[in-house]
């Protein structure tokens, strides 16, 4: 077998000791990749896959009996749903960056409001062919996924869904929760397809047209990590913090169903579980592996931030505490970010990738 060395062509812009070089198998080196596929990503959107039925059965059963206990039911199987989502949100590679399924499923972020008004759109004129699932692939995103879901089962006038005179709504919001399902669905199978991107990612080389070396395989584990914990600095955390002394929680993921904190702490969990299960940690160099446990370090300070942060989050920035809290939520993020993107892959010796946040 042919040595992968791994070269630290980052280290004079990051400060790495080029004597850090490291030499392993191209086995060893996509073993990472192989750990992570099966011991965190097919679970994961297996459990994904799992709860969006449920969430489906849910909304339907409300449907068909509407009461107070269903539309609970229903409301927490959307939490479930979205929690489990949260975990998988972040493998924006592969099956969820095909088909425009990121966005059919989170429309987000959504700075001009367009899914409240074309959610409210289709609502106020009785739009009969939102109540069909088969019809949403060809609409807008905006009226496909998580945030759709959570306007009408949480928004304006949702209470009434538990009474009659809400079939319309409801017939909607069950079409919503089987597009989400269908959805998961194809992401289960194909991340399960022996054959699928899992096959492709753990097996690079030069007939693979996606990714020809194994310097491209480990880049994509390292990035997928660091490209979310930019997503939740950026997208997340910054435009929600009171910069003008006035608190902005309707700008927050998730405020209507007051699962943004939680959403943000299943995420953290997710990406921690993601790099303990890919045992990248062992692929470093002995003298390197502080950078590891500096990665474990600030899992540890976001899991006891973030456990001071479970409420609804006009609650977490009426607190000054709270929004201390969410501030070095925030720096946490950053300094992920930074020992994903810059630090490890310095010492693995792989360009900082692009981002698709950086944009054209």
């Amino acid at each position: 077998m042919r040595s992968f060395a791994i070269i630290l062509a980052a280290a004079t812009l990051l400060g790495v000791n080029s004597a850090h070089a490291l030499t392993v198998s191209d086995e060893a080196a996509v073993e990472p990749v192989r750990n992570v596929v099966a011991g965190f990503i097919q679970p994961a959107f297996e459990r994904f896959d799992e709860s969006a039925e449920l969430a489906g059965v849910a909304v339907n059963s409300l449907c068909e009996e509407p009461a107070k206990r269903t539309l609970e039911s229903a409301r927490q199987a959307f939490r479930d749903s979205a929690l489990a989502f949260a975990r998988i949100e972040f493998l924006r590679t592969g099956p969820l960056a095909r088909d425009n399924r990121l966005e059919r499923l989170l429309f987000w972020p959504d700075r001009r409001g367009i899914a409240l008004r074309q959610v409210q759109a289709a609502i106020a004129t009785g739009d009969e062919s939102v109540t069909d699932a088969a019809n949403l692939p060809a609409k807008s995103v905006a009226l496909q996924g998580y945030t759709a879901l959570e306007y009408l089962l949480f928004g304006t006038g949702s209470d009434k869904l538990a009474g009659a005179g809400s079939s319309h709504r409801c017939g909607f919001a069950a079409a919503v929760a089987e597009n989400i399902h269908a959805i998961a669905k194809a992401l289960d199978a194909e991340w399960h397809d022996k054959n699928g991107y899992a096959a492709v990612w753990s097996a690079p080389g030069p007939d693979n047209e996606t990714f020809r070396s194994v310097e491209e395989t480990v880049g994509e584990l390292v990035s997928l990590p660091s490209e979310a914990f930019e997503i939740i600095r950026d997208q997340r955390l910054k435009p929600i913090l009171p910069d003008d002394g006035k608190p902005k929680p309707k700008l927050a993921l998730f405020w209507r169903s007051g699962l943004t904190m939680a959403f943000t702490q299943s995420s953290f969990e997710a990406l921690r579980t993601y790099f303990e299960a890919s045992g990248l940690a062992g692929v470093l160099p002995e003298d390197e592996r502080w950078q590891a446990r500096s990665i474990e370090f600030e899992f540890n300070n976001a899991g006891d931030a973030l456990s001071r942060l479970q409420m609804p989050i006009e609650d977490v920035l009426a607190n000054e505490d709270r929004v201390s809290d969410l501030k070095y939520l925030m720096i946490l993020s950053q300094s992920l970010q930074r020992l994903f993107g810059e630090q490890i892959t310095a010492t693995l010796g792989l360009s900082v990738g692009f981002s698709s946040l950086d944009g054209d």
